[in-house]
């Protein structure tokens, strides 16, 4: 508990220690990339920069930019907004119901209950269409709302009482074992999880908890779909959550790691470069690590700046020529 609770502080250091803009961009990033992750989770995949507009205005960062045309990113991004920005709040059924309504759009096509708890039978399940695997049958509806109750006064009663972690990990699967909704039990289940650890902190987490469960996704639902189905005896759960926690800020770390890098990197070269090649670069940077280590290629320097080939080659030649990128093999990496 305690390397949990010092590694989130030690996060919420380094970030409070940086300037205005950095720290802005860093805590954009991370909440996109846990917004993509919860989605990911759950098998949906959404446009990143849909994402980011719509976090960098709800959180007030920029001005005169609208929302997203994607209901899905649009409604992530509301939830992740209103989890880091009223983390202290107490939880209450309304709350649930607006966070529920955000992450799950109007649909002719699959229609499910909105802002209301589920009034039909719910098997917790995995897998594609056809080919599912049930982990665990829950209370019936006529029990939801009177287990919700239980839920949210122990929740609300408990802030103070057990370590971060644990608090959050009991939470969690309490909640998902309930699973009162039609659809996005896991995506509210999650937040309920990210508000808790930072009633426990004191200040909202920036750990990428989402993050560490998509990376071990199968762990994840084996370890909770044997709590669920178990004898009451939640320790391996809670060990599990407690590792996943703490993985959540060694990958934040290594995010605003890897932004300082990038503020860096443009600190050095940006004076350089020309307007394609900012656009460029801007582009990778924003895809984060992995594309960062992929490089950029002719053709995509092509697709990115709408340049002609010619181009695409000589500017690729100008940052290798002023040590921003090195050119291997008809491929440019950073």
């Amino acid at each position: 508990m305690a390397d949990f609770s010092a590694a989130a502080s030690r996060l919420a250091g380094r970030v409070e220690a940086l300037a205005d803009v950095s720290r802005q961009e860093i805590t954009v990033d991370l909440m996109v990339s846990e917004a993509v992750k919860t989605m990911e989770i759950e098998g949906e995949r959404l446009d990143r920069e849909s994402v980011v507009n719509s976090i960098a205005a709800l959180m007030g960062f920029v001005q005169g930019k609208g929302f997203s045309w994607d209901q899905k990113a649009e409604g992530i991004a509301q939830l992740m907004a209103d989890v880091r920005q009223n983390w202290g709040q107490p939880l209450t059924h309304n709350l649930l119901f607006a966070w529920q309504e955000a992450v799950v759009p109007e649909s002719p096509l699959f229609p499910a209950k909105r802002g209301a708890y589920r009034d039909e039978e719910m098997d917790v399940v995995s897998g594609a269409i056809g080919r599912f695997k049930v982990h665990y049958h829950a209370p019936p509806p006529d029990r939801v709302e009177a287990e919700m109750d239980r839920f949210i006064d122990w929740y609300n009663e408990s802030r103070n009482e057990l370590p971060v972690p644990i608090r959050a990990g009991i939470a969690h699967l309490w909640f998902e074992t309930i699973h009162p909704f039609d659809d996005g039990n896991g995506r509210v289940g999650r937040a309920i999880a990210d508000q808790a650890l930072s009633q426990g902190l004191g200040f909202p987490t920036l750990g990428c908890l989402a993050t560490a469960i998509e990376q071990n996704k199968k762990a994840y639902y084996r370890e909770l779909g044997d709590a669920q189905k178990g004898d009451g005896h939640i320790q391996n759960w809670l060990g599990f959550f407690t590792r996943m926690a703490l993985d959540a800020q060694q990958i934040a770390l290594k995010q605003v790691d890897f932004i300082l890098d990038k503020v860096r990197f443009f600190d050095r070269f940006g004076d350089q470069l020309n307007e394609r090649q900012q656009k460029a670069l801007d582009a990778v940077f924003r895809r984060g690590p992995d594309r960062v280590k992929r490089g950029i290629t002719p053709k995509d320097y092509m697709k990115i700046t709408k340049c002609p080939e010619r181009t695409a080659h000589r500017d690729i030649a100008g940052l290798a020529a002023m040590g921003a990128i090195a050119k291997v093999t008809g491929t440019a990496t950073r």
